[in-house]
């Protein structure tokens, strides 16, 4: 027989604890723990059982001690565990957090019950899960932030322009009326964000671009 999930819920709202607790009971793998109505309570009980359980899943935002810090203090505790945050917070900042305490799951409260079965045992496989609903959010998030990290201010489109066109640092500082510290400063800026190994690549840039004429 094989072994089963071992979960611990941690939820300040008593109905959705109890109908979780009901639908996870009926899975055939899943066992749980305990329950806890907020973060203080969670961390006690957690210690209470000496940390035998294989997943919290529990709420961000509970009174007393918040999802978060209650979150860190077990990770840091009881390296066996693994945290499923299940929430209503869909931003991009909210996700990072919890991914920073060292959870290892995301799921929504308005997912429908069978994805978050799924994550619980995608946790326990020892992958990440993110939910469906926030998946393609967080996608484009991180697309254009690398489309502006890669974006250049118009100062260094300026120095480029003057790279590519074969003026020195010191001549383009003297030009723009500042330091040739700054000027290498945004050189090295402009061939970080596109990956320039060389001036001849800085300079193909500049043309396809038409940033400089030939």
């Amino acid at each position: 027989m094989n072994k089963k999930i071992r979960i611990f819920l941690a939820d300040d709202h008593k109905m959705l604890r109890e109908s979780l607790n009901m639908l996870l009971s009926q899975e055939e793998d899943f066992e749980i723990t305990g329950q806890a109505a907020d973060g203080i309570e969670l961390c006690r009980s957690i210690y209470d059982i000496r940390g035998e359980t294989d997943i919290v899943l529990m709420d961000i935002s509970m009174p007393r001690k918040g999802g978060f810090e209650a979150a860190k203090e077990i990770l840091s505790e009881f390296k066996n565990i693994r945290v499923i945050f299940l929430t209503m917070h869909k931003n991009e900042e909210m996700v990072a957090e919890a991914f920073n305490t060292g959870a290892s799951g995301y799921v929504l409260k308005e997912n429908a019950f069978e994805e978050l079965v799924q994550a619980i045992r995608t946790v326990m496989s020892g992958k990440i899960y993110i939910s469906s609903v926030l998946s393609p959010m967080l996608l484009s998030g991180f697309l254009e932030n690398e489309r502006q990290s890669r974006e250049l201010s118009g100062r260094e489109r300026e120095i480029l322009k003057l790279l590519a066109e074969g003026y020195s640092n010191r001549e383009i500082a003297d030009f723009l009326s500042i330091s040739v510290k700054t000027v290498e400063t945004h050189r090295a800026n402009i061939m970080r964000k596109h990956n320039f190994k060389n001036v001849t690549e800085l300079v193909l840039y500049a043309v396809r671009n038409h940033i400089i004429e030939v």
